[in-house]
């Protein structure tokens, strides 16, 4: 597991109040994510990675994975 991973993975766990290891390809419409509970998961990710993460590009977004693939794509 990458760093980035592990980081989402943690922040996932706590914000999704998950009781297990986040999938990384399970679409967040499975997981049933509170649109709250995303927000605050997307405040927290651009606070960790010390990046903007724009609206349009989090809704974007369909997993774990893909939210990986952009922060180590913006990471510089």
């Amino acid at each position: 597991m990458t760093q980035t991973e592990e980081k989402a993975a943690k922040l996932a766990k706590k914000y999704f109040d998950l009781d297990h290891e986040p999938d990384f390809e399970r679409d967040f419409a499975e997981v049933k994510v509170s649109s709250m509970d995303a927000i605050a998961f997307a405040k927290a990710l651009a606070q960790e990675f010390d990046m903007e993460i724009p609206a349009e590009d989090f809704a974007d977004f369909q997993n774990l994975r893909h939210i990986c693939n952009y922060l180590d794509s913006k990471a510089g």
